[in-house]
């Protein structure tokens, strides 16, 4: 009798285990969603002064992926999220090995229109140009 009840625990277990592994969760998908809504809420171009200089920054998705580059620099950097529902984000360039920590400000009607940059100490504030 006790080898009976033992079965019958396990069977569910691995039933709800197999759809647990094998199906994707609603809460998974909606994350998915939301991550590619901010993804396309951030993606632009923003512009950066710095002593006397300026440095042009294009966000884009690809592949369902947040990136961004230099103007004239061919190398795409994966951005990472850190708290997708505060626009914080990170990410490493790989030719140089740089960390930057970046972070994206809404205006008052909920449109993406800042890009703050940290990196080594420095901090750089850039406007939205498009």
């Amino acid at each position: 009798m006790i080898y009976l009840r033992s079965k019958m625990i396990v069977a569910p277990a691995l039933l709800l285990l197999a759809v647990v592994l094998f199906f994707p969760s609603l809460s998974s998908s909606q994350e998915k969603a939301e991550a590619q809504k901010i993804y396309a809420d951030v993606a632009g171009t923003y512009e950066f002064s710095f002593e006397g200089q300026s440095l042009i920054l294009i966000f884009f998705v690809k592949d369902g992926l947040l990136y961004g580059k230099e103007q004239m620099d061919p190398e795409d950097v994966e951005i990472k999220p850190l708290d997708l529902e505060r626009l914080k984000f990170e990410a490493t360039v790989q030719s140089n090995g740089r960390y930057y920590e970046i972070g994206f400000i809404r205006d008052e009607g909920g449109k993406v229109n800042k890009c703050h940059l940290s990196t080594e100490g420095m901090e750089l504030d850039g406007a939205r140009v498009n």
